[in-house]
């Protein structure tokens, strides 16, 4: 299939109707993404050659067919909840128990769940969001996180409000105060009051891919009953209004001669226009013509999508699909983020010193850098560049627990290193072991991946092999880099547009008392037993890693030191990649169909 690509971000800001409570409130979303692509001119570009390419795969008949069904995947969320001094539990500083309750009740607006008043013929938006496990240090969490900001008397009297700040903050003061790794999760913030120049929001979220990526939601839509935070994470997953192409100061219906590029880019949406300004307000629309058909609403009144006074209880399969393509393209480090589960991976190593980037030249969103690694055990996702977190070096060897990033390799056996770049422009990716461990990089000796032109929706990839005189059985620097394609790159390069990571590889080598072991290796098997992968060996097993078809990291083993293992796969109709490695650095790969 042809790749996916590239989105940028495009700011929205967004209002949101619930079931209990009908206030009218205007959303910002087309002024800011006017402002932003007026300073990212080259964004709006790359958003619309990312949509013209999805077309054509609709067009030909092959989209629906890329993407796998009866797939649900699980989002890690922190929600931020930003107190302005009140006491827990009150109205502007929510207790536990209701974050729980409404992000449950998200899930089931997801699900299409009758418990959150979705009827049966809503499309399934094959997410569900789970509560970190894990904190950035590496400490136990629920999920929720409580930031005071109390010390902002200009929060405590407006909130937040990015245009006017006479009597507010901006969201970039609320998110300076707390935000957690963005590739590993997805950030909520639930703050008091939410406005802009257009007035009162409920909520707003930024589209994948770009240097901002989280939502605020207010208060007063951060409820059960309310379909705000599945309304916004739609955005996050590169939904847009179904009335998106309506002119609100001459009445013109969106065009649709060609829906895969026009409107809100979903076929199965009905072209409507923004029915908070319909002539009889506050009343749902249900059982009237809609003006741009004209033929009674068949749905599109009550789209979670929609500016609407209906009940919304409705996503299409079309929404659906646009969302899942954009998930499996650009939010592949949260479906496979280990922070969903309370067992950390062991990273622990100590590495000769090494020259380490301390600037960076010329710092800018540009979207340049790495956004995974996979070498043997080691499988993580990151961000690239972003001028917010400033992440032009990234260190993760030591007490790094939000991903795999240590591993053994053989010594005489080749190993694949796969490295993915930044979500826009081609890269030059570069990777270095130190195999003398001198804390140095040899430009000829130790470079073992150098590749250019590499952009989103590719990878670099090389099959390393270790020299015969490598330091064994010791920690050694991995180093990985991705830069703007042309840009001259070194080891010790200074960071111009993107980034540099760091990673720890054991090589081992085989001693006299496993030679005799060899010739058993052939006996391992890994197989299908009821629901569960069966593994059993002659040899101890050092390591396990399984995968669904997605991509996504079910289980990560490093503390087995068993010959047999099992672990059971609830999914159905579902493919999954089982890597085991043996205690005498043999690798065995299978795929098992559940």
């Amino acid at each position: 299939m042809k790749k996916l690509l590239l989105i940028i971000v495009s700011v929205l800001t967004c209002s949101d109707f619930y079931s209990q409570k009908l206030e009218f409130q205007e959303c910002g979303t087309d002024e800011l993404m006017r402002k932003h692509y007026e300073k990212y001119p080259e964004q709006k570009a790359q958003d619309d050659a990312f949509n013209l390419e999805l077309s054509r795969l609709i067009k030909s008949g092959k989209f629906s067919s890329t993407l796998k069904k009866n797939q649900v995947y699980e989002i890690p969320v922190v929600v931020h909840v930003v107190g302005d001094g009140s006491a827990v539990g009150t109205v502007n500083n929510k207790s536990d128990a209701d974050i729980i309750a409404w992000v449950n009740y998200t899930n089931g607006v997801f699900s299409g769940s009758s418990s959150s008043g979705m009827s049966g013929t809503s499309s399934v938006l094959p997410v569900k969001f789970v509560f970190a496990k894990v904190d950035p240090s590496c400490a136990p969490t629920n999920g929720i996180n409580r930031i005071n900001a109390s010390h902002l008397p200009k929060y405590v009297s407006g909130g937040v409000n990015n245009d006017n700040t006479t009597n507010a903050v901006t969201a970039s003061e609320i998110t300076a105060l707390g935000m957690w790794d963005t590739s590993k999760y997805y950030n909520i913030y639930v703050v008091k009051k939410l406005t802009s120049n257009s007035g009162g929001l409920n909520g707003f979220a930024y589209y994948p891919g770009g240097s901002n990526d989280y939502s605020f939601m207010s208060t007063s839509a951060s409820a059960v009953n309310a379909q705000t935070l599945a309304h916004e994470f739609g955005h996050a997953l590169g939904l847009r209004h179904t009335h998106e192409g309506y002119n609100e100061s001459t009445g013109a219906c969106p065009a649709n001669t060609d829906c895969t590029l026009q409107g809100d880019l979903v076929c199965d949406t009905e072209p409507m226009k923004s029915l908070y300004h319909s002539s009889v307000p506050y009343t749902c629309q249900t059982g009237q013509i809609n003006p741009c058909t004209s033929q009674t609403y068949a749905g599109g009144e009550r789209n979670v999508m929609a500016y609407t006074f209906c009940f919304r209880n409705l996503f299409t399969q079309g929404q659906s699909d646009r969302a899942t393509a954009q998930l499996l393209q650009y939010r592949q480090s949260l479906i496979n983020s280990p922070v969903a589960s309370s067992v950390t991976p062991n990273n622990t190593s100590v590495l000769t010193a090494a020259c380490t980037p301390t600037s960076m030249t010329n710092p800018g969103n540009y979207n340049i850098g790495v956004t995974s690694v996979k070498f043997a055990d080691i499988n993580n996702y990151s961000s690239n560049y972003k001028q917010a977190s400033n992440n032009f070096y990234e260190n993760f060897t030591g007490n790094y627990c939000s991903g795999v990033s240590k591993t053994s390799i053989p010594a005489n056996i080749a190993t694949t290193l796969t490295v993915a770049p930044g979500t826009s422009n081609p890269h030059i990716i570069k990777a270095y072991i130190d195999y003398n461990n001198d804390g140095q990089f040899n430009e000829t000796t130790e470079l073992v991946l150098n590749q250019s032109g590499i952009s989103n929706g590719s990878v670099a990839t090389a099959s390393v092999t270790p020299p015969a005189n490598a330091v064994s059985n010791t920690a050694l620097r991995m180093r990985v880099i991705g830069e703007f394609n042309g840009t001259a790159v070194t080891a010790c390069s200074t960071p111009k547009y993107g980034q540099v990571e760091d990673y720890s590889v054991i090589i081992t080598r085989q001693n006299l008392l496993s030679v005799e072991n060899t010739a058993k290796v052939n006996t391992a098997e890994i197989i299908k037993d009821e629901n569960s992968v069966y593994i059993k060996s002659d040899l101890k097993i050092s390591s396990l890693h399984i995968y669904d078809a997605s991509g996504r990291l079910l289980t990560g083993r490093t503390d087995i030191k068993s010959s047999e293992f099992r672990f059971p796969v609830n999914e159905k109709n579902t493919i999954v990649t089982v890597t085991a490695v043996l205690e005498n650095s043999k690798v065995v790969v299978k795929k098992l169909k559940f």
